[in-house]
């Protein structure tokens, strides 16, 4: 299940572009926004948040601003990276209560092997990442498991309908929604030589030219 943790943010006065220079200077800028609250801006060490979500990943957060009766209870939402270090550029915090479901994604992960793909050859295709489920924010899985060992024939298929849920965990996407399949494996076939192209390769063409003078008497010069 979820697991909480402390994290301390700070006000944050920089905003827009400017926020290139809290980098610099190892924060991280952040937003804390819902719960029919106005959205807070708030900076966050970088070491201190890259070392939690690798210890923790998903789970409720308890974001400590000046004294503890001003922690925010929140999740971790849309974390920015940059597209070549990886590094977290921003992240988003959602406000929860406690006591309150709430719909959220989480990670599905592949477990076993598929008879299909080691004995028939077959490919592997993964087709869905996460899926949508209901629970407390204290009840929230960080990720739920699908066995692939069943996938013993080719065309074969698991939806989300087989995934199974922690207690008090409500799926809410479609169960027919397919997560993963085997194909066939694919057969590269050589294609035919052109049987007309090959024939012409073999045939002579006709010699060009002025016809020849059909045979006949020589004519007859009068002296």
């Amino acid at each position: 299940m979820a697991e909480r943790f402390t994290l301390a943010v700070e006000p944050r006065q920089i905003l827009g572009k400017h926020v290139r220079h809290l980098r610099k200077d190892g924060l991280t800028p952040a937003n804390i926004s819902g719960g029919a609250k106005p959205s807070t801006a708030v900076q966050i060490s970088a070491a201190e948040l890259t070392r939690l979500l690798k210890r923790h990943g998903a789970g409720v957060l308890y974001l400590q601003m000046g004294s503890e009766k001003s922690a925010e209870t929140a999740l971790l939402g849309r974390v920015e990276r940059d597209p070549v270090t990886t590094s977290i550029l921003h992240v988003d915090f959602r406000r929860v209560r406690l006591n309150q479901p709430i719909h959220t994604h989480v990670p599905i992960h592949l477990t076993g092997e598929a008879p299909a793909v080691k004995v028939e050859g077959g490919v592997l295709l993964h087709l869905l990442d996460s899926i949508e489920i209901e629970s407390l924010p204290t009840n929230i899985p960080e990720a739920v498991t699908l066995d692939i060992s069943s996938l013993e024939e080719l065309n074969s298929t698991l939806t989300v309908a087989s995934i199974p849920l922690p207690p008090k965990v409500t799926l809410i996407s479609p169960g027919s929604e397919p997560v993963v399949s085997v194909k066939p494996p694919r057969i590269e076939v050589e294609e035919p030589e052109v049987a007309a192209a090959a024939e012409g390769a073999e045939g002579a063409a006709p010699e060009t030219g002025t016809p020849a003078e059909p045979a006949g008497e020589e004519p007859t010069t009068e002296s």
